[in-house]
C-alpha cells in the first residue's frame, strides 16, 4: 500500500492534496486501490481511490496512533559526501522524533548562508523517508545548532567510542537525545563541553561506526532495548 503525506487530513478527506498529486500519478495507481495518508502527527487515513486521474478518494477509516516511548531526538553533525543525509533518512525510517543539524569543529561541510535552503532539503528528505517507511509520525527538522546551544531533552547521550559506559543497560527517561559527531568524531574539548551541558558519553560496542551509521545504530539499539520492537 502506498503512503502519502497531508498535514491537513481528516477522517472525511476525499482528495489527494495538490502537493502530492504529481507523486500519486507517477505511481500509476488504479481505481479501487487502497492508499494511506498520514498527517505526520499520528493520524492515518486509509482510503480507496475512486478516480485515479483526479486523485479522488473514498475515505474508509481513520486511526489516531500514539507515539511509543521513549521519544528519540537525534543531533547529527554535518558531514561530507551526503553521510549526514543518509543518517537523517535512516533515523526517520526508524521513527526518530526530531533531528537537529550540528556544526561541529571537525565538520568539513558548512551551511553558512545556505542554512535555510539546506534545512528545507532535510525536511523534504524526512517527509520522503516517513512515507517510504510508512510512519505515522514525521520528524521535526530543527534549526542548525552549535555545540554550546545544545540542551538535552530527557536523557542526553553523546556517542563516544572511548566512553566507559555502554548504551546497553541505560536507564532511560521518556525522551532521549543522541548527539553524533562528524568525520573523525568530536574533539576532546567538545566532549568535555557536552559533558558539562548534561550529556553522558556512551559507546556502541567495539566497532567504530561512520557518522552515517552511528546515529541509526544507536536509535535501533534504544528502540530494541525499550521494547518498541517487541
Amino acid at each position: 500500500m502506498h503512503w502519502f503525506y497531508d498535514p491537513s487530513i481528516t477522517d472525511s478527506s476525499s482528495v489527494i492534496t495538490a502537493t502530492e498529486l504529481e507523486h500519486f500519478k507517477s505511481l500509476r495507481i488504479r481505481d479501487g486501490e487502497e492508499i494511506s495518508i498520514t498527517n505526520g502527527v499520528g493520524g492515518v487515513l486509509t482510503a480507496t481511490v475512486s478516480n485515479a486521474a483526479t486523485g479522488q478518494l473514498e475515505p474508509k477509516s481513520f486511526r489516531a496512533i500514539t507515539r511509543s516511548a521513549p521519544e528519540i531526538h537525534l543531533v547529527q553533525s554535518l558531514a561530507k559526501g551526503g553521510r549526514d543525509e543518509a543518517a537523517l533518512q535512516a533515523a526517520v525510517e526508524l521513527g526518530v522524533s526530531s533531528i537537529t543539524p550540528l556544526q561541529a569543529s571537525r565538520s568539513v561541510v558548512e551551511w553558512g548562508a545556505k542554512a535555510s535552503r539546506n534545512q528545507e532539503r532535510w525536511n523534504q528528505i524526512a517527509i520522503s523517508a516517513m512515507k517510504q517507511s510508512q510512519q505515522a509520525f514525521g520528524a521535526a527538522i530543527n534549526d542548525l545548532s552549535t555545540l554550546k546551544q545544545l540542551i538535552p531533552v530527557g536523557t542526553g547521550l553523546v556517542l563516544d567510542p572511548q566512553a566507559s559506559t555502554s548504551i546497553v543497560g541505560l536507564q532511560l527517561e521518556n525522551e532521549v537525545t543522541i548527539v553524533v559527531g562528524p568525520e573523525g568524531g568530536f574533539a576532546q574539548h567538545e566532549i568535555d563541553s557536552l559533558a558539562s551541558q548534561g550529556f553522558v558519553g556512551v559507546r556502541l560496542g567495539a566497532s567504530i561506526l561512520r557518522t552515517s551509521s552511528a546515529g541509526p545504530a544507536a536509535i535501533a539499539a534504544l528502540m530494541a532495548l525499550s521494547g518498541q520492537w517487541s
